[in-house]
């Protein structure tokens, strides 16, 4: 009996094949197998149209490997899509039917459009962007440009360049030169325009990139220490880097790893014939793609029109997190919140409110592991979880103002610092403020007091006698008055 609880997407792409196995739980995706491997089918695609001994020989080995690892999932649960070079076979092929023979399964080779849109819906599964977005998927033989909005695609276009052809055609002696890359560039460049005033007229509010070039940009970003929102001025740093090395085999760039190696640099021109073209200011590296959109396509119980708050209620039910707390934490938070100056919501981009409300329902998970230590447990458990909906830069600042709550309901020591970046920094003071106010965990004993602020200064206002009849919340009050002398000061008033 096959089961029915498990869920496969297959991707053949044209410079890697892909297997995604997930399974439902809590309401969310719990990712059970993954499995990549690189087959260069792009590679080995020739002049005739048919693809060489070696390249169908590398395709159908690891087909093999996928067709035995989905043999006990239930066919219907089971998707196989291939994309561009597949695209370029003809339909009476032999190849084909050996690929469906070998997999065990049905096979659709779906059009540029189809996988665009894909793509976008996977994305928009996996990432909470507000507004409209602008995604950009550099494949092995095609690049996938899509503008929408929510889960609709609006305007979206598979274009025939990719990161393994682009080498074929540019770089095939392996060299790299002023003259390659420009000539790399210029012709992305041509293959863009024509559609760029129709991007532009519908417009985005936020950039987003999915392939194996921005896990490499990613990657890189974070050894290096920088922005995780890529800019054109970094991407051609990187570029003159690659032209130092003079030799794709010779590339050492800091954070990039070997087997990113080979296709990096026809990546980075395709990004940076993107940049110049649609003239883009950032973009930054997204989880979710073609795989992801294939698997959200046969469970339409999870299409959550708000993927941030569905991944928080899967958490709530996974680790039975109080959610009468939560919503009295988040309720008191957003109140003080409100009452701060508009520059303390300005975090970098980001959604303050989206990000109070994730650390209100998230500021307890420690504590389903230990009470000694809860902040750090759950630090560690957030750090190390799959988060859809959350940006690397969203998970960074969520486990920062996680931090900043240390010591409130657990027994770690206080945090000696806040974080640097100052609007987070007075954010965390906001939220150690609305956990504190309720610890006595009812409704009706909410220290609802009234948040006032002068320039980095808090003050509390409670009702006369308040603290005098709460000493528990009053010995809470005053340590934390004590603490944040050091950043800006918290004064309690009875009024």
């Amino acid at each position: 009996m096959r089961s029915k609880d498990y869920y496969a997407a297959i991707d053949l792409g044209s410079n890697s094949f892909h297997m995604l196995v997930v399974r439902v739980v809590a309401g969310s995706l719990q990712v059970v197998s993954k499995i990549r491997r690189k087959v260069r089918l792009a590679g080995g695609l020739q002049a005739d149209g048919t693809l060489d001994a070696a390249a169908r020989e590398r395709a159908l080995d690891c087909l093999a490997i996928f067709a035995d690892r989905v043999r006990d999932i239930a066919p219907e649960n089971i998707t196989a899509v291939g994309t561009a070079t597949l695209r370029k076979l003809k339909p009476e092929d032999p190849f084909l039917e050996q690929v469906r023979s070998t997999l065990g399964h049905p096979l659709r080779i779906i059009s540029g459009d189809e996988e665009a849109a894909t793509i976008f819906q996977g994305i928009a599964h996996t990432t909470s962007v507000q507004g409209a977005t602008l995604v950009i998927d550099i494949g092995g033989a095609s690049t996938e440009i899509v503008v929408g909005e929510g889960f609709e695609a609006r305007y979206l276009q598979s274009l025939d360049m990719g990161c393994v052809t682009l080498i074929g055609a540019f770089f095939d002696d392996g060299r790299i030169t002023p003259e390659n890359t420009d000539a790399a560039i210029t012709h992305v460049m041509q293959l863009i325009e024509p559609h760029a005033a129709a991007y532009k007229r519908h417009g985005w509010d936020a950039a987003l990139g999915a392939s194996g070039t921005f896990k490499s940009l990613q990657e890189m970003a974070l050894a290096r220490g920088l922005p995780l929102r890529f800019t054109l001025p970094w991407l051609e740093q990187l570029l003159n880097e690659c032209l130092q090395y003079g030799r794709i085999d010779a590339l050492e760039l800091h954070g990039l790893r070997p087997p990113r190696r080979p296709v990096f640099i026809s990546g980075l021109c395709i990004l940076i014939g993107a940049f110049r073209a649609l003239k883009l200011t950032t973009i930054e590296a997204t989880e979710g793609a073609l795989r992801e959109g294939l698997i959200y396509g046969m469970l339409h119980e999870l299409q959550h029109t708000d993927v941030q708050l569905r991944t928080l209620m899967s958490l709530v039910e996974s680790y039975h997190l109080d959610y009468d707390q939560i919503a009295r934490v988040e309720k008191l938070a957003q109140q003080y919140l409100e009452a701060c100056p508009t520059q303390w919501h300005d975090i970098q981009g980001e959604d303050a409110v989206r990000l109070v409300r994730a650390a209100s329902y998230l500021h307890e998970i420690g504590l389903t592991l230990n009470y000694k230590h809860a902040s750090s447990h759950g630090r560690y458990v957030l750090a190390h979880s799959n988060l859809p909906g959350f940006s690397v830069r969203e998970r960074e600042f969520l486990l920062e103002l996680l931090g900043g709550v240390a010591g409130i309901i657990d027994d770690d020591a206080e945090p000696d610092e806040l974080p640097d970046y100052p609007p987070l920094a007075r954010l965390t003071r906001v939220m150690r403020l609305a956990v504190m106010g309720c610890q006595r965990r009812r409704d009706d004993m909410i220290a609802n007091g009234v948040l006032t602020t002068d320039d980095e200064h808090l003050t509390l206002h409670f009702p006369r006698g308040f603290l005098q009849a709460n000493p528990y919340l009053r010995s809470l009050y005053e340590k934390e008055a004590l603490w944040q002398q050091r950043f800006g000061g918290l004064t309690l008033k009875e009024v």
